[in-house]
């Protein structure tokens, strides 16, 4: 028996609508650019451009995030994390008995918590683009599918 968690994270923006919404910002801000610009106030355009080019590198920078996710398999024996990127596919392997879910608070006060898994001196972090509460939530259902060190829990009796 073997358990899978798919993850990814939450990317509602698709390239149409991210071109609908920075083309419609273009035009608006634009013509008021072009505006103060045809006034005189030329320093206005060149602020306008470099706007723009920051919202187009930023809504390119959201779009990106939608080629990220990651697969928990959980066997008897095993832990397999495939984590795929843009970059290409990771995939790291634990031991079950001896892998521990761990889900580690910041230091900083606003920084987001970090969920791992860590087996034999190494650690890896799950779902990095997941907010606070699914982490924790992900972190419940691992620790009751991993069990702590030294403990492997029945994966018949798991929920899904």
């Amino acid at each position: 028996m073997e358990q899978r968690i798919e993850l990814a994270p939450n990317c509602s923006l698709t390239p149409a609508t991210a071109a609908a919404f920075f083309a419609s910002i273009c035009v608006f801000s634009g013509a008021l650019a072009l505006l103060f610009t045809w006034q005189g106030f030329w320093p206005v355009l060149v602020c306008w451009s470099l706007e723009m080019l920051g919202l187009g590198l930023a809504l390119q920078a959201g779009l990106r995030r939608r080629f990220y996710s990651q697969t928990v398999l959980v066997t008897e024996s095993r832990i397999s994390l495939e984590t795929r990127s843009p970059a290409g596919v990771a995939i790291q392997e634990f031991a079950r008995h001896w892998a521990k879910v761990r889900l580690r608070t910041p230091r900083a006060r606003r920084s987001p918590c970090r969920l791992m898994i860590e087996s034999r001196g190494q650690a890896f972090e799950v779902g990095s683009f997941l907010t606070d509460a699914e982490k924790s939530r992900l972190a419940s259902r691992l620790s009751s599918l991993v069990g702590g060190m030294a403990e492997s829990p029945s994966l018949d009796n798991d929920r899904i």
